[in-house]
């Protein structure tokens, strides 16, 4: 009997599970773990998540010294979850896969910092055997601002779940009618765009996520200065419970980000079967196809004159919703899993 092929999976980004990163590698580990059946895998995870993926897999902790003098581990495959990691695999004959979510550092940096990350992700990219980019623009991105041969990329999407908690109402929730946001709160997300449009309905707008520094003092001001500061709460980090009943029951789900490799709220509001407004940039159409409402131009009229159209057409269209929650359901951890496992094959067989 063939001894079976050892498989390590980096996923020390559940270090925060209220990230992006960290959803991303609870979900996928998750959905590897209950479709493999051909592979031994031992898992990078925080002390505190210890036997997250279950008692059958091996799990190995991050600490100072491992990421100085890197891991010792015996695997076939080694896939890091995310690029960018500390921890890549000591001994050549190990293949490794790493999965690019973005290159938004591309907008944040310029000069010497740009160079230096786009280095860093061109020396790690020369030593994997495959990429996953998580869209077909995360992959264009790549293509545009490394030197990677095309055949190396796989496009694999992100997954979203059905709810695997009670929604719960929030504490802060006083009011009916709102309009619903999500993320850390940073320039890249462009939320003061949506402070404007507080002036045009009577809904309250809630924007979740870490919320402290200068930009979401900036949105406050914004706020107070345009009298609507009373309509605006900025909540902070919030519950999984408390996430499901803002998209369960808010108006629409807005998301005017400038930065996404995928948008992976714009599905989970979707599952929901609500209407989603966001920006057309980068990964955003892509994932929110014919289905989501676009904002072309973050004019204030313009925003509105958006917002007007598409909720009218939303909620005059009673088949709209199961349309948009079909759309959703194309995107799954399910299909995503299967689709890395094929891959762990295809390079092992």
């Amino acid at each position: 009997m063939a001894q079976r092929k050892k498989i390590f999976l980096e996923t020390s980004k559940l270090s925060n599970l209220n990230s992006g990163l960290g959803q991303f590698c609870l979900h996928l580990g998750r959905a590897i773990n209950r479709n493999n059946n051909d592979f031994d895998l031992t898992f990078l995870v925080p002390e505190s998540c210890n036997s997250i993926f279950g008692d059958r897999n091996q799990y190995v902790f991050p600490s100072k010294l491992k990421r100085i003098f890197g891991l010792s581990v015996d695997v076939d495959l080694w896939h890091c979850f995310h690029q960018g990691s500390a921890y890549l695999p000591k001994h050549k004959s190990s293949k490794l896969i790493v999965t690019v979510h973005d290159l938004n550092f591309t907008v944040k940096y310029s000069g010497w910092k740009l160079k230096k990350e786009l280095w860093l992700l061109q020396h790690q990219l020369n030593r994997a055997d495959a990429i996953v980019a998580i869209s077909e623009f995360t992959q264009n991105e790549i293509l545009k601002h490394t030197k990677v041969d095309p055949k190396k990329i796989t496009v694999i999407y992100n997954g979203v779940n059905a709810p695997e908690v009670q929604a719960k109402k929030p504490a802060f929730i006083t009011k009916q009618k709102f309009l619903f946001s999500i993320g850390i709160i940073s320039t890249k997300k462009n939320f003061h765009v949506l402070i404007p449009l507080l002036k045009e309905t009577d809904s309250t707008l809630i924007i979740a996520g870490h919320s402290t520094g200068s930009y979401a003092n900036q949105i406050l001001l914004e706020a107070e200065k345009l009298g609507v500061k009373d309509r605006l709460i900025l909540p902070g980090e919030i519950s999984e419970e408390e996430k499901i009943w803002l998209y369960q029951n808010c108006e629409a789900f807005l998301f005017p980000s400038l930065a996404e490799g995928f948008g992976l709220p714009v599905i989970e509001a979707m599952r929901e079967g609500k209407p989603v407004f966001c920006s057309d940039q980068t990964s955003l159409p892509e994932i929110g196809g014919a289905h989501a409402y676009y904002f072309t131009d973050f004019n204030p009229l313009k925003m509105k004159e958006v917002l007007t159209t598409g909720m009218n057409d939303f909620y005059s269209n009673p088949e709209k919703k199961k349309l948009i929650q079909n759309w959703a359901a194309k995107f799954s951890w399910e299909k995503a899993s299967v689709e890395y496992l094929k891959l762990y094959h295809r390079l092992l067989v």
